[in-house]
């Protein structure tokens, strides 16, 4: 089993950009040619990829969530890593460190 990195406040991302992407309905969808997969992301997982365009801190990106929908910190902190977690296991997800 292949080990990932821990996920830190500090931790820059970015979505890898191999993936062919596409917004349809304002929802994105994905197909990772490496992995030969489609994936779909509701509005806030698109969200999360839209605001993972360029390099950015997890701290960023939260408090950008944080203003642009209604949730609480420590519950979007842990979703938010949750759903990076998910992407970094699947290889749709880089980090710069």
């Amino acid at each position: 089993m292949k080990t990932f990195p821990e996920l830190t406040l500090q931790t820059i991302v970015q979505r890898n950009p191999k993936l062919i992407a596409n917004q349809m309905d304002g929802e994105i969808v994905m197909m990772s040619i490496d992995n030969g997969e489609y994936y779909g992301l509701d509005e806030i997982g698109s969200r999360i990829w839209e605001l993972m365009e360029m390099p950015i801190s997890i701290a960023k990106l939260t408090d950008t969530l944080l203003v642009e929908f209604e949730v609480d910190r420590d519950e979007c902190l842990s979703d938010t890593i949750d759903f990076l977690k998910d992407l970094q296991e699947k290889n749709l997800l880089l980090i710069n460190e």
